[in-house]
């Protein structure tokens, strides 16, 4: 009889050892917001992951997402100022997803696209507030693949911008590896 490697037979019986993922390629954050009925499009790319978990056991998750304000671009600068002022960034430079737990997905599974929902708390402005964000993972083998798309209730988090729309669509995606 072949011996399999330790490795194989361990995560077979669920006590593989959470691996520590990282950011790798170009991540996104985007986000759709209107005031007195005039779309707002922004996006950055300075969008930081560091997520700790067992690819056999997705629900025992930890660690964060944090999307660095101070790079917001909606392609005019005196309109990426007033973003920046009213979010005060100055004071808040990040958002930050903190994750506890995913639900809906057990196990990546290669070659898949599975969904299910990624649980936390969402900080912005120094306000904190409980999140369930659905979420899409894809897996190649090597490379896990998740996008999110959830609204942003900005009075939630103290933000007040007269004539704004009460929620901001937010989409992030981003690619992870295993350190």
């Amino acid at each position: 009889m072949k011996r399999l490697p330790l490795m194989v037979l361990l995560s077979g019986m669920g006590f593989a050892s959470p691996l520590q993922y990282t950011i790798t390629g170009q991540p996104a954050a985007n986000f759709n917001f209107r005031v007195t009925l005039i779309p707002v499009p922004g996006s950055t790319s300075k969008v930081q992951a560091d997520l700790k978990f067992d690819p056999t056991d997705l629900q025992k998750v930890t660690g964060s997402v944090r999307v660095d304000l101070r790079h917001l671009d909606t392609g005019i600068s005196l309109r990426d100022d007033h973003a920046r002022n009213f979010l005060e960034v100055a004071s808040h430079p990040r958002a930050e997803f903190k994750i506890s737990r995913i639900t809906g997905i057990k196990k990546l599974i290669s070659g898949q696209e599975l969904q299910g929902f990624a649980e936390g708390s969402f900080l912005l402005k120094g306000i904190l507030r409980p999140l369930k964000a659905p979420i899409k993972i894809r897996f190649d083998g090597k490379t896990v693949q998740v996008s999110t798309h959830f609204d942003v209730v900005l009075k939630d988090h103290g933000i007040q911008v007269p004539g704004a729309d009460d929620a901001t669509d937010v989409m992030v995606m981003f690619n992870l590896k295993p350190r």
